[in-house]
């Protein structure tokens, strides 16, 4: 996914540049568990299988769920959008590493040097921080795939940002010159009840207790709204709420709390470029620039009120 302009600024639904803030957001590379089969283990025999080099795809999928999609040609692409733009920091919603995330073993740090502190380097990459989020795909390892994104990653490279707590749900501010924005980032991962199914690739023994601890997050969102004094409040987490494809009220805790406080909702998971409007509250998606997917914009036709603008027709869909 990418979505980049000088920067986005909603304004009863609708959006427009406001020069200088430059946030990308970004995730990386092809959705293909999760949307190319309903995540049960008996669908993924080696789910935890890629470490490898991206130039060819380990899992033998159908053609149509694992594109010929270069890494290499999206950063190159991101980095041209940046040197017009400007850009100076990047805002993640999630899904960092396909397919199965990493950890911290010799083939994890191979694959993070190479799928991430490599790839995105020079230009805009070399002085950016990138405020990361993690996605389904990120926690397929547990807690050992977790711990590695969120505590020795930051390590690893200064400008992969999770916060300073070491937890997968952090805030962090931006500003401008005319304008100043909170994001709050959680792990929607923890909120999705179809983790919890033993048949999940996606249930492990972080799933299990941050589902039971899901209200933790809950209360550190209201917690960082209501402290904020800033002119933008937005939710950074890679699960949607509103979609062209499939609404999720798993979240809706979480968007109670945006709605509350008049915040914006930054999502992907979907492989399109959107936007939706629901109870005064703007909900952004930006999922696409690794696999836009015309299905997940339904074909660009508006599926109800709610939906705003859709990146996508019958024969494409926008990257962001």
């Amino acid at each position: 996914m990418l979505f980049g302009c000088s920067s986005l600024r909603v304004v009863k639904g609708t959006y427009s540049a406001v020069d200088h803030l430059a946030v990308i957001l970004h995730i990386r590379s092809r959705e293909v568990q999760n949307d190319c089969d309903p995540g049960d283990r008996a669908a993924v025999t080696n789910a935890t299988a890629l470490q490898g080099k991206f130039s060819a795809p380990v899992l033998q999928k159908p053609k149509a769920c694992f594109p010929n999609t270069r890494p290499a040609d999206i950063a190159a692409y991101i980095r041209n959008v940046c040197a017009k733009k400007n850009c100076s920091a990047f805002v993640s919603v999630g899904d960092n590493f396909y397919d199965s995330g990493v950890d911290f073993t010799t083939g994890g740090i191979l694959r993070f040097q190479e799928a991430w502190v490599d790839m995105y380097r020079s230009g805009a990459f070399d002085d950016a921080t990138w405020h990361q989020c993690l996605g389904n795909h990120d926690v397929i390892k547990g807690q050992s795939g977790v711990d590695f994104e969120t505590k020795v990653a930051p390590l690893y490279d200064s400008r992969w940002y999770f916060g300073t707590t070491g937890q997968p749900f952090y805030t962090y501010d931006l500003h401008g010159a005319d304008w100043t924005a909170t994001f709050a980032v959680v792990d929607s991962d923890c909120f999705i009840e179809a983790h919890q199914r033993s048949t999940s690739v996606y249930q492990n023994e972080y799933t299990k207790k941050c589902h039971a601890e899901r209200a933790t997050q809950v209360e550190f969102l209201e917690k960082s709204f209501a402290a904020s004094k800033a002119e933008w409040k937005f939710l950074q987490l890679h699960h949607r709420y509103m979609s062209a494809s499939a609404n999720n009220t798993d979240v809706a805790p979480l968007i109670a709390v945006v709605e509350k406080h008049g915040g914006v909702v930054l999502n992907s998971h979907d492989h399109c470029f959107a936007h939706f409007y629901n109870n005064n509250t703007n909900f952004i998606l930006a999922g696409g620039v690794g696999y836009p997917q015309v299905g997940y914009c339904n074909n660009g036709v508006p599926l109800g009120p709610y939906t705003k603008w859709l990146g996508a027709n019958s024969q494409s869909a926008a990257n962001g």
